[in-house]
């Protein structure tokens, strides 16, 4: 039964994390990351992070449709006719609790800040990796997060195009455009420019009908290309530190406090809740709560109730502490809280916690 419910625990989460990794590659990320080296790197990352959160979302999934076919295959009566008792039959889901537990503050204190430091890598380095010199002609290029498109027609030499084409969108509806018999790059150590010659730009306001044009001898513009150094990161982020110097990190002012709890939450909630997630999961399971064959609905329901709740924690936390970081005593009162519950229907008698949900049952049986 345990390696049963670990392998069962690690695909449900691989699952679940690839998905969101996935929507999120296509929903998100730039097209000059999404379409560049730097991906991979990025979907490794995303990947270990997404993992992290839904680890215990996974294995409570997997133990409690493992434990509802256990029910619906009379397995369990078996094993209590046997002599085994309620701990004993649980057992290895508990164990393969503890051992989720173990290592999802490993992956929270470890791994994930690894994978946020290779998505902002990524994420700052991807479009800054593409050299002028790899670019093919009369290919349109999207730049700056949709922004901005790229085009020339052809080569005139290694750093010298012909009929270059750039437009630039803003969010405010207003448009630039500018166009040039030639253009020639110009690398600098952080990037590469562009400079063109008789140029004529063209700006257009929202709503304005006609453009503005203006006729420009000679125009310098940064490409966002890469240079003739390998470009770097400046700044480092809290998500990305290590456990000694986040718990170092604790200073500033209110609003860095208040990031600093948000991301020892984020550490922290998910490896603690993975064991009360999976009781709470495998005892409804054994209370026949999630029937198989005749009433399927009760299993999906407890495995998309186990989702949502976990997704409503997180994101009330986050809500919670940018409002108020006091507010992070009533975070931890609802994770003891939490915590008492898994407890608590695991300690009080199934046929006690079957009246309390099913109260109709009762009746009819009198």
């Amino acid at each position: 039964m345990f390696v049963q419910l670990l392998v069962a625990s690690l695909v449900v989460t691989s699952v679940l994390s690839s998905i969101l990794t996935l929507v999120l590659l296509f929903t998100d990320v730039p097209s000059a990351v999404l379409y560049s080296r730097a991906i991979l790197p990025l979907a490794l990352g995303s990947l270990s992070i997404h993992f992290c959160s839904f680890l215990p979302v996974g294995v409570a999934i997997a133990a409690t449709w493992y434990y509802t076919n256990l029910v619906a295959d009379h397995a369990i009566q078996v094993l209590y006719a046997t002599g085994f008792s309620y701990f004993s039959v649980v057992l290895p889901a508990l164990l393969v609790a503890l051992l989720a537990t173990t290592f999802g503050f490993y992956l929270s204190l470890v791994e994930a800040p690894r994978g946020w430091s290779r998505v902002l890598d990524a994420m700052y380095l991807g479009p800054k990796e593409v050299d002028p010199s790899t670019l093919e002609p009369q290919r349109f290029y999207i730049q700056n997060n949709n922004s901005r498109t790229f085009y020339f027609g052809r080569w005139l030499t290694n750093d010298e195009v012909a009929e270059v084409f750039l437009q630039e969108r803003n969010d405010d509806g207003s448009e630039k455009s500018i166009s040039a018999p030639t253009g020639k790059f110009v690398k600098t150590p952080s990037t590469s420019l562009l400079y063109l010659a008789d140029a004529v730009l063209e700006t257009r306001k929202a709503g304005e009908r006609s453009p503005t044009i203006i006729n420009i001898k000679k125009l310098w513009i940064d490409s966002g290309m890469r240079g003739s150094a390998t470009p770097e990161r400046s700044s480092t982020y809290l998500a990305e530190l290590g456990s000694v110097a986040f718990a170092a990190a604790y200073e500033g002012d209110t609003n860095y406090q208040r990031e600093w709890m948000r991301e020892a939450f984020k550490r922290t909630i998910p490896p603690i809740l993975t064991v009360t997630y999976l009781l709470v999961g495998v005892r409804l399971a054994l209370l026949g709560l999630g029937g198989r064959r005749e009433r399927p609905w009760k299993l999906y329901a407890i495995c998309v109730g186990i989702m949502v709740h976990h997704a409503i924690l997180l994101l009330g936390t986050d809500a919670l502490i940018l409002r108020d970081r006091r507010l992070a005593w009533a975070i931890v009162a609802v994770i003891a809280i939490e915590i008492s519950i898994g407890i608590v229907v695991n300690s009080v008698s199934p046929a006690a916690i079957r009246d309390a949900l099913l109260p109709s049952s009762r009746h009819r049986r009198c």
